[in-house]
């Protein structure tokens, strides 16, 4: 893969800086979501946000994040991020979890799962607008649940590559979930490296959703979500309480077809065995194949989330 000079400099930072599927990202399932919502839900959200403006609180919970990690962004003097990042220290957490690339289910009573993971942080969010909670205001769980409903599938977000370093100079990736889970990882791809300094998570983050909307200069994002979300049936079953669970699961299953066909290098290995990082070689032509996916897991986002909003008793 070739790339000017000018964006090779903006992958570098995106490498040091990005956040799931980017602020562009968020917006757009945010604006896709708007005309998706039903007459009550609607009504429920304008009153917790003063408006249905859902695009605009989309990267509250990155804003916050990045207020208390490097004192800086829109909320770095924010009294409620402050408070917010105060009372929720591992707030951070709650934006992923890291299964097994080939694991098959998200079990709760699996050594990765944890209060603070992305399952749990959206359900925490729910019960907080259905009543049953209070550490949060509905204001802040919604803002929660908008943004983690679209980091859920973000495949990266959900699953990582798990590797056999007994030769550092040429590691394995592990696609038994059972030996996997003993392993060292590499943060949902966030310690792995391609032509020098580019970052396999960054690449997903942001470049994917940069490529999206350069393809279609004469058409949103928001809109092309929601022309692809019409054409398919992605509605989930069951009862909405457990459907983060279910998404995770559609979105590691995904990260299989993240992670084929990479070549993967030399590892350097820090403290306690954990992965510094790991030189990777993409496939011929990733990006383009992938875009595709990228596409799809957005809509998804932007029709779950809907589904969501449409189907929660707000109190």
């Amino acid at each position: 893969m070739r790339f000017p000079v000018l964006f090779l400099g903006a992958l570098l930072i995106l490498a040091v800086n990005a956040y799931p599927w980017g602020g562009e990202g968020h917006r757009a399932i945010a604006w896709a979501v708007r005309t998706q919502l039903s007459p009550e839900a609607r009504a429920k959200i304008e009153k917790i946000l003063g408006n249905d403006d859902l695009a605009a609180e989309a990267g509250w919970l990155d804003d916050v994040r990045i207020a208390r990690r490097r004192h800086s962004g829109p909320l770095k003097d924010d009294p409620e991020a402050q408070e917010f990042n105060n009372r929720f220290s591992k707030n951070d957490v709650w934006h992923y979890i890291d299964l097994p690339v080939g694991s098959a289910t998200y079990a709760e009573s699996s050594p990765l799962a944890s209060k603070d993971d992305i399952v749990h942080a959206i359900d925490h969010a729910i019960d907080v607008l259905e009543g049953r909670a209070s550490d949060l205001t509905e204001r802040q769980a919604l803002r929660v649940l908008i943004h983690l409903v679209g980091d859920a599938h973000q495949p990266l977000h959900a699953a990582a590559g798990y590797y056999d370093l007994s030769d550092s100079a040429h590691p394995k990736l592990v696609s038994d979930p059972a030996i996997a889970a003993t392993k060292p990882h590499d943060r949902g791809g966030n310690q792995l490296f391609y032509d020098g300094a580019l970052q396999l998570h960054a690449l997903w983050d942001d470049v994917m959703v940069m490529d999206l909307i350069r393809a279609t200069p004469h058409q949103s994002l928001a809109s092309q979500l929601r022309a692809e979300a019409d054409n398919q049936n992605w509605m989930t079953p069951g009862d909405y309480h457990h459907w983060a669970e279910k998404w995770i699961e559609d979105s590691a299953a995904q990260a299989v077809e993240v992670y084929r066909g990479i070549v993967f290098g030399a590892a350097t290995i820090g403290p306690k065995d954990t992965i510094e990082r790991i030189e990777i070689t993409l496939p011929e032509g990733y990006v383009e194949k992938q875009l595709p996916r990228a596409k799809t897991q957005l809509a998804k986002a932007a029709a779950h989330l809907a589904q969501l909003l449409n189907s929660i008793r707000f109190q």
